[in-house]
């Protein structure tokens, strides 16, 4: 009978698992094809960027101890949600266990534009009265913080409860991101904190709770006459446990360029503290037509950037994800050649690693044959669901065999040492 009940208890949480894995998991295709090339993360200048990582991973893997930031930064790959949600799901379960949390995102139906499936925005007594902008768009002006989009209100009536439809958030703290200035209106937690103030030192709103929290919830009060709007910035949802905690920042045709021009982006980074950044900046970048790309600003932009995480986390890995092969206006685009060499010199020079989507996926004129399977949209540039789902299984598996690699080799060689003791 015991043995009875253990199986289905094996049987339900097997379930639950495949019950709770991202829309786009549940639409990998089966068998799954094999890559174009050996799937693995290339480190063109060794491993030694990855150390204080790989330590960070194996402190929290295997003793349970310790926290691990990821931050993924990109343009609509990024925003849909589809390639985070797997590739956060596929990370957190590299051990039984293993906690997590959502960490940093953007709540996109306030700015009017496409949020990810996986987590439910609701403006009070209306999102019309919400105004949205993104660094991406040149007529938009900002200010900006890390997150490179905002959605800002002159309603001070406004009330806002975010939800997710996956796993419960369960947060004992929260932070409300948003741009200072004498003229803005003051968060107010609707859902009876047991703590909260302003944090100047990251431009957030914070809450501390006794009891975990499923949903946020907060409204907008004004202290003085002079506080008239309020610019939402980004939310990040934390648990004091330790975990493996992933954050997305990504807007619609967000390039290098446009996380450049947000001032706050290093500021409000010291709030996540990153361990490992992945970029995924480029299809916007090379979305030119032929030889109008400039791959030597495109790669200063990149240093500009590596520069400002690694002000903030000096022992910062990263990880380059080369573009996908795409079309420029229908056509192939040859610029995801030339995106992936920058890429590799980037990584070389940083002590860093890549990710080869572009030659995993085929390579040079692949993407037709990734629309024909239903992989890639219509339109060159973006997956479909199991196309998103395909690079997330791919890029976990890269992360996770390169740092149980690296555990092997420090194991062999502690015993060669132990050896050569004898």
């Amino acid at each position: 009978m015991n043995n009875r009940i253990l199986a289905c208890i094996f049987i339900f949480q097997a379930f639950l698992c495949l019950s709770s894995q991202p829309i786009s998991l549940k639409a990998l295709p089966d068998p799954l094809p094999e890559p174009g090339i050996k799937n693995q993360l290339d480190f063109p200048n060794g491993k030694n960027g990855f150390i204080p990582l790989f330590n960070k991973l194996d402190q929290l893997i295997f003793k349970g101890l310790g926290e691990v930031n990821i931050v993924h930064i990109g343009g609509s790959h990024v925003q849909a949600g589809m390639l985070t949600d797997a590739i956060r799901f596929k990370l957190q379960s590299m051990s039984p266990g293993l906690e997590g949390e959502r960490g940093f995102f953007f709540p996109f139906s306030l700015a009017h534009t496409n949020n990810p499936s996986t987590y439910k925005v609701i403006a009070y007594p209306s999102s019309s009265n919400w105004i949205g902008q993104r660094c991406s768009v040149p007529r938009h002006k900002g200010p900006w913080g890390m997150s490179g989009i905002r959605a800002w209100t002159r309603d001070s009536n406004s009330k806002v409860e975010i939800y997710s439809r996956d796993e419960p958030f369960r947060y004992d703290k929260i932070r409300i991101f948003a741009s200072p200035s004498d003229s803005s209106m003051h968060v107010q937690f609707l859902n009876n904190p047991d703590s909260s103030w302003y944090n100047s030192d990251i431009d957030a709103f914070e809450a501390l709770y006794l009891r975990p929290q499923d949903t946020i919830s907060f409204g907008l009060v004004s202290l003085t006459s002079k506080q008239k709007y309020f610019s939402l910035e980004g939310v990040q949802v934390l648990r004091n446990t330790p975990g493996l905690r992933y954050h997305a920042i990504g807007a619609n045709g967000a390039a290098t360029h446009s996380y450049l021009k947000c001032d706050r982006f290093g500021k409000q980074l010291n709030a996540i503290y990153p361990d490992l950044v992945l970029f995924g900046l480029g299809i916007n970048d090379a979305y030119k037509s032929i030889h109008r790309f400039d791959s030597l600003a495109y790669e200063n932009n990149y240093d500009s950037l590596v520069k400002a995480i690694k002000l903030v986390n000096p022992d910062c890995a990263f990880i380059f994800l080369t573009n996908n092969d795409s079309f420029y206006k229908g056509k192939y685009n040859p610029h995801g050649e030339t995106v992936r060499r920058v890429m590799y010199r980037l990584a070389n020079k940083h002590r860093s690693s890549v990710h080869d989507f572009y030659n995993l996926m085929g390579g040079r004129n692949s993407v037709p044959f990734w629309i024909r399977k239903g992989w890639a949209k219509a339109d060159g540039i973006h997956m479909t669901p199991a196309g998103y789902g395909l690079q997330a299984n791919w890029l976990a598996m890269a992360i996770e065999n390169a740092f149980l690699e690296t555990k092997r080799e420090d194991a062999n060689q502690g015993f060669e040492i132990l050896n050569t003791l004898k």
